[in-house]
């Protein structure tokens, strides 16, 4: 968890539930296969488009140009308001985004085969290639400024919103199995929960030890080793084997293959075309 002060935690989480307005799924017209499972001691969700409803489904991806442009243009003014002259939103979606595969590629060069990034560093990035043409930004971005970049141009670029009944769905789980998340994230993600519900995942329903994120492990799913870290986490803390343990997740590709891989019980979540 990337640490935060009490004030940085109060401005970011208010910035998160004002930049957040309601969504409700839209429906699949999938018909639900539901088979009985015994022996479940375990139930582990994926949080974008399976706990949370997300614009884009996913952390980091690319949503439609004019989205990622208008997110940008409205999280720099916000964030530097005082900057008269303000950056091309294009030109900052591109340095933003070839940031990311630049970060991603560097890591696949050292044998990461689905690396994460950290979204501090890409901001850092974008800020210090954009202050050549712009010389009033400040020179070294300390992470308060970078995290609140990160939340202004996330948060409308990717909006979310609990699932239906997420909350009454939760604590109903929480009275007979242990609860984790394996997810692709950063470290805004945690905060999108807290904003909501009052308190981080691992200090509500969720084990601590069974929270893993992606930012912090620096890989992302589809990575096989990355849902190994949760077989393993699984057993040491807890001394359960993956056919005990129920995977939730909305992507075939990256929830139920890998976690069905290492012999995790798996439901495809396909509630939100």
């Amino acid at each position: 968890m990337s640490e935060l002060s009490n004030s940085e935690r109060h401005e970011l989480l208010e910035r998160i539930r004002e930049l957040s307005s309601p969504m409700e799924p839209e429906p699949t017209q999938e018909i639900p296969v539901l088979t009985k499972l015994d022996g479940i001691r375990a139930i582990v969700f994926d949080f974008y488009g399976t706990m949370f409803i997300s614009g884009t489904g996913d952390t980091i991806v690319e949503a439609p140009g004019e989205v990622e442009t208008d997110a940008f243009e409205k999280a720099f003014k916000t964030v530097f308001p005082a900057l008269e002259d303000q950056p091309d939103p294009q030109t900052g979606v591109d340095l933003y985004q070839r940031a990311i595969s630049d970060l991603k590629e560097k890591k696949k060069q050292e044998g990461v085969d689905y690396p994460e990034v950290n979204i501090l560093e890409v901001w850092e990035n974008v800020l210090g290639q954009l202050r050549q043409a712009h010389p009033d930004l400040p020179e070294n971005p300390d992470s308060a400024l970078l995290k609140r970049m990160t939340v202004e141009y996330e948060m409308r670029e990717n909006p979310t919103w609990p699932m239906p009944d997420l909350r009454e769905t939760l604590d109903a789980l929480d009275k007979t199995v242990m609860l984790g998340i394996l997810s692709n994230s950063q470290f805004y993600t945690p905060r999108i929960y807290e904003a909501h519900y009052g308190t981080l995942p691992s200090q509500d329903v969720f084990e601590v030890n069974l929270c893993i994120w992606s930012y912090e492990e620096e890989l992302c799913k589809p990575s096989l080793d990355f849902h190994k870290r949760l077989k393993r986490s699984l057993m040491d803390h807890h001394g359960l084997k993956p056919e005990q343990v129920l995977y939730v997740g909305n992507d075939m590709l990256k929830d139920i293959y890998p976690a069905a891989h290492f012999g995790f019980k798996t439901a495809l979540f396909a509630g939100d075309n």
